[in-house]
């Protein structure tokens, strides 16, 4: 990349290629939303940036101009320095970017300069390349096609958009969301703020959209919010009016994912195993840790049941609470965790099979196809081979 501003014309490839961004706002405003691939080393800290701010209300942009360089004086501003530099020595590929691309940038590009280091800047700050990556959603949705993958809970859905993500065009919504989509689909990472969600689903979008021609993108049947983010309306919309194609498999099929995904892979399984290897030894630190690890699980899956414990319905969030309590018994006690699949089955009987059926029939979905996930992925090498 030249070492000029960045226009709104160059984002695209500036995004797509992953390009490292140096973040000079203030922490408060990088933790709010910012770029995919920013790292943040602000040229003002929150106070800082508070006491500008009231000064330029109050005194104006002169004074507030000649409070801020004194702020970031002396040794302050080569340990910032250093830091940018040091950033720019392991990504020196790396561009800078305020707000607007005003007057933080601009002087984060001149001492870089004057250290010897000429690097650009995103001429229109983050607000610029916001809009952007909005648009990019909204021309996405307008003018590229989607084939959304639909099907019961635990059917495979998610894995198979993975697996076929190096032969076919797909889209992992819940990788980006970092969360599964459902009350038990919390993961071990925190979720990203709702811009940052949505920034990052207009970049995986541009780069899909490099080389899908006229190719449908698979992407999963997802409700509008995902955990404690949600689609942006156009693309949501479009999901809704795509075509569909039905992951079919069989009930012992989707309990026994749905037992892989939430008990065997995860800290229970490990634990398990951590301890089945270890019998008549004593456990080592790290056993222990994922002992505990996994005993959190359970009472996170026990608050995720509270949650649905109104449509659930009172008798059967009993019943099946008492399953979950007697998995976790089975675990502590005997180290034993197939028990999990009662609980399990129960709640895909009672409250997911239910609940998402309820919602396809009320759309009226008629899929273009249905199969096994092995049949739907053939389905779809055959759709990219055909055109």
């Amino acid at each position: 990349m030249r070492n000029r501003n960045i226009g709104i014309d160059e984002l695209t490839e500036l995004f797509i290629a992953d390009t490292p961004l140096i973040d000079v706002r203030a922490p408060v405003e990088f933790v709010q939303g910012s770029l995919p691939g920013a790292v943040n080393i602000p040229i003002l800290g929150d106070q800082e940036r508070a006491v500008v701010g009231t000064t330029y209300k109050y005194r104006g942009s002169e004074a507030a101009v000649r409070l801020g360089y004194e702020m970031i004086s002396g040794f302050v501003k080569q340990t910032l320095l250093q830091q940018w530099l040091d950033f720019i020595h392991r990504h020196q590929q790396a561009v800078l970017y305020c707000f607007r691309g005003g007057k933080r940038s601009q002087i984060a590009q001149q001492w870089l300069k004057e250290a010897g280091v000429d690097r650009p800047l995103i001429a229109g700050g983050y607000k610029m390349a916001r809009h952007f990556l909005i648009d990019a959603i909204d021309r996405f949705s307008a003018n590229h096609k989607l084939l959304v993958v639909a099907g019961p809970t635990g059917s495979g859905k998610t894995r198979l958009i993975q697996d076929i993500g190096d032969t076919y065009p797909a889209l992992d919504i819940e990788a980006i969301a970092r969360h599964r989509g459902s009350a038990f689909g919390g993961l071990s990472t925190s979720q990203p703020a709702q811009v940052d969600f949505e920034n990052r689903l207009a970049v995986n979008l541009l780069k899909l959209q490099q080389g899908i021609q006229y190719k449908p993108v698979a992407v999963e049947d997802e409700s509008r919010s995902i955990g404690s983010v949600y689609l942006p309306a156009s693309f949501f919309t479009h999901m809704r009016n795509s075509e569909v194609i039905w992951v079919d498999e069989s009930f012992e099929t989707r309990v026994n994912n749905i037992f892989g995904d939430y008990i065997l892979d995860t800290a229970i399984g490990q634990a398990q195993q951590s301890r089945l290897r270890q019998q008549r030894v004593a456990l080592t630190g790290d056993q222990e840790i994922l002992h505990d690890q996994a005993l959190r699980l359970f009472d996170k899956y026990k608050h995720a049941l509270q949650m649905i414990s109104k449509k659930l319905g009172g008798q059967r969030f009993q019943e099946v609470s008492k399953d979950l309590e007697n998995a976790r018994a089975d675990f502590l006690h005997r180290n034993e965790i197939q028990s999990n699949k009662i609980w399990i089955e129960k709640l895909v009987k009672y409250y997911y099979d239910p609940l998402y059926l309820g919602s396809l029939q009320r759309r009226q979905v008629n899929p273009c196809f249905k199969g096994s996930r092995g049949e739907v992925a053939e389905y779809l090498q055959s759709r990219k081979q055909n055109g």
